[in-house]
């Protein structure tokens, strides 16, 4: 079948989203070798089964929870830290990313039951903080680079959430006039920007 030139066939084109303008804009750039920090994490795409199971899931929760708990603003857990790195490991985590974020964790249950004989979620949450400033302190010694990227995607999740931008830090849309040394009793909280 041909097609006349007043009424050709349309190819169906794809829907519109912010992912295909951002991939466009980058490639317009010129940053083609920086598509690949853009793609789809192919795992997540071919449906194959979350990279934490439900104790992982748990676990994680129960972490981020001793690195930033609910104290006279809402922590890490009511902030939706949790969610965040389960939404950035499906969506963008490479293999070695998931593996590294795994490790953690089976590190952190380790380290509990080296220094208490018991699993970490059946630990009181004193002796959960001594688990974690255990682990932190000696891969943070060890400059171990897994666990700063688990602590960094804890902290940009919390901050970047509403919480952790609107009631941990405070919002000054045009701060006061600079003055390079104050107590912090006069300050209170750090400012976002």
């Amino acid at each position: 079948m041909t097609q006349s030139p007043d009424n050709p066939k349309k190819a169906p084109q794809a829907p519109l989203n912010r992912r295909s303008l951002i991939l466009g804009a980058v490639f317009l750039v010129g940053g083609a070798a920086a598509l690949t920090r853009f793609t789809r994490n192919s795992m997540a795409a071919e449906g194959e089964a979350p990279m934490l199971s439900p104790e992982q899931s748990v676990l994680l929760e129960q972490v981020v929870d001793v690195i930033i708990p609910a104290t006279d603003t809402p922590g890490a857990v009511e902030a939706g830290v949790p969610d965040f790195i389960r939404q950035m490991l499906a969506d963008w985590g490479s293999r070695e990313t998931h593996a590294e974020m795994i490790g953690v964790l089976d590190g952190i249950e380790r380290q509990a039951w080296h220094k208490f004989s018991r699993g970490f979620l059946e630990l009181p949450g004193e002796r959960r903080l001594e688990v974690v400033s255990a682990v932190d302190e000696d891969l943070i010694t060890r400059q171990d680079a897994a666990w700063r990227k688990f602590k960094g995607l804890v902290l940009v999740g919390y901050y970047q959430s509403e919480i952790g931008a609107t009631q941990e830090l405070r919002f000054e849309l045009v701060p006061g006039a600079w003055r390079s040394c104050l107590p912090l009793t006069e300050v209170g909280r750090a400012s976002a920007v």
